[in-house]
């Protein structure tokens, strides 16, 4: 075992040249595949108990670590009143630069420092520091001495727990603070040029596997007399490539995230694109935080978000190296405190959200098949997000936690063409149906003709519409005939006008619906003389 002060050295970095590594790299991305050899596999339970949330930033070098040492102070320096003590789980599950920039050795010294300068003796909190996996290099770094099997990660077996505040221990009164470092590397580069350059490139399956069960630290005292609180902390920036390559905002674990912007010149461009990437894929994003760098970036991010979030300014961080940084945090204090009660009150939403949706659901749903008096809102399935082939729903037991059901009923929306690419073609949709509804909104589709409406005719005529001769006139009669060419194809006209294309598979026991086309049927079928009756 060794002791965390070992983690704390100011050395610097070697030198190194990354130019032919970075070509060699790049030919190798470019010229294979983009997609992924995979598909996610069923991810450990999510709890709901207390407050998890991510730390991201639009940006490299934009302080994600200060802001989650802020908020660690916010939360075990300033206990909830109902609550006997507090519990902060810092997680890291990729790290670069390690172990001389060791983020989580950066959060326990800063804090350690805040907490002696703004607590009495009196208060106890411990904290417990644990590295996992780092690469052969990084471990040489650590452990003074090299190992065998170049090109694979080492189990550092590196856990610590001490005290850092109080006279004596106070058992389960004691606030404490939980790190976890999953994996690092020894070059302070990008994860995946770091795993390239030393080895140990982790599987996104073995990544998120190993994240999901880290994140459940803490479930058993959320909801209590204890404040549990989790925050999972990126490497780099939004779109920053994992250690295989896949970009961390691709990871399919849509946790709530806070987003660190950038106050410096260009930065509103920086964070508004970083804001975006979230919503095209899902992300619900609670609040933004910037430095103050004289700009005034917060209005033009007001303005174009709407009053949607709030954005948060913190003061300038001072540049002295000698500087403690603890006047930094006080004049801080007061932000990372209204964050710290925003963050807790949109979790609370969110849980009493689910708590209602069935009832409510109940009351204005109309599901097929189904005697709506005889189904009771505890049976009905809340449904979060949806990952892969799964269904993400919450679930009621002891304590609430989200978890992941297959999709048995082979929805079509959420089983495409190749399971192993389902999560890719989910994010591809996502980009063309808003580069789409951007670029034409709702274009009425009478003597017009754009190419989006254009080439999904064609795709549909070339496919399921193959051999479709479309609508005719017969002849003599004031109707219209269907004549499709594929006797398995029917149609059907609602009194709405929406004609639906239906597959009929006689050996299954239901039809599957394979897509939809809207028309203005009142304007249109009056043209061709038939009553829209």
């Amino acid at each position: 075992m060794l002791p965390l002060s070992s983690l704390f050295s100011s050395s610097s970095h070697r030198p190194f040249i990354l130019r032919l590594r970075l070509q060699l790299h790049l030919h190798r991305s470019i010229s294979s595949s983009p997609l992924p050899s995979q598909s996610p596999p069923p991810l450990p339970d999510l709890p709901l108990s207390h407050p998890i949330y991510t730390i991201w930033a639009s940006n490299t070098g934009l302080g994600k670590t200060l802001f989650s040492t802020g908020l660690a102070a916010a939360t075990l320096l300033s206990p909830s009143p109902s609550s006997e003590s507090a519990k902060f789980v810092y997680i890291k599950p990729v790290q670069t630069g390690f172990p001389c920039d060791s983020d989580s050795a950066l959060v326990l010294r800063k804090f350690c420092q805040l907490a002696l300068h703004r607590c009495s003796p009196s208060f106890v909190v411990s904290a417990s520091n644990h590295f996992l996996q780092a690469s052969a290099s990084a471990s040489e770094a650590v452990l003074g001495y090299g190992s065998e099997g170049e090109g694979e990660l080492r189990d550092l077996g590196i856990y610590e727990e001490r005290r850092l505040l109080g006279e004596e221990w106070a058992g389960g009164a004691a606030s404490k603070l939980i790190f976890k470092t999953m994996y690092a590397w020894r070059e302070a580069i990008s994860p995946h040029l770091a795993a390239e350059m030393e080895g140990g490139a982790v599987p996104d399956n073995v990544l998120l596997e190993v994240l999901g069960r880290r994140l459940g630290i803490g479930s058993e005292d959320g909801g209590g007399k204890v404040d549990v609180w989790t925050v999972v902390e990126t490497a780099g920036a939004v779109a920053s490539p994992g250690p295989l390559g896949t970009l961390q905002c691709d990871l399919p674990f849509r946790l709530p995230a806070i987003l660190v912007g950038d106050g410096r010149l260009g930065g509103i461009s920086g964070t508004v694109s970083a804001y975006e990437s979230f919503k095209l894929r899902g992300y619900d994003v609670v609040a933004i935080v910037i430095e103050d760098h004289g700009l005034v970036n917060e209005v033009p991010l007001l303005s174009y978000l709407g009053n949607r979030l709030p954005v948060l300014v913190l003061p300038p961080v001072p540049q002295d190296p000698s500087d403690n940084l603890m006047e930094w945090f006080d004049e801080s204090e007061a932000v990372f405190s209204f964050l710290k009660d925003l963050m807790l009150s949109v979790h609370s939403e969110r849980i009493q959200r689910f708590h209602d949706m069935p009832k409510r659901a109940g009351d204005i749903f109309w599901w097929p098949f189904t005697q709506h008096k005889l189904v009771p809102k505890e049976i009905v399935t809340v449904i979060d997000s949806r990952c892969g082939e799964n269904f993400c729903p919450q679930v009621v037991c002891d304590k609430d936690f989200i978890t992941q059901q297959f999709d048995a009923c082979a929805s079509w929306w959420t089983q495409g063409p190749d399971a192993t690419l389902q999560q890719w073609f989910q994010i591809e949709l996502a980009r063309d149906v808003g580069y789409a509804a951007a670029r034409f909104g709702n274009v009425m589709f009478r003597e017009n003709v754009y190419e989006p409406a254009l080439e999904c005719a064609e795709l549909l005529l070339e496919g399921v519409g193959k051999g479709l001769e479309g609508i005719k006139q017969s002849e003599g009669k004031n109707q219209v005939k269907r004549k499709w060419l594929s006797c398995k194809m029917v149609a059907h006209v609602g009194d709405l006008g929406i004609e639906k294309i239906l597959v009929i598979n006689k050996t299954a026991t239901q039809t599957k619906t394979l897509g939809t086309l809207s028309y203005i049927a009142s304007v249109w079928l009056r043209r061709k003389g038939v009553n829209k009756r």
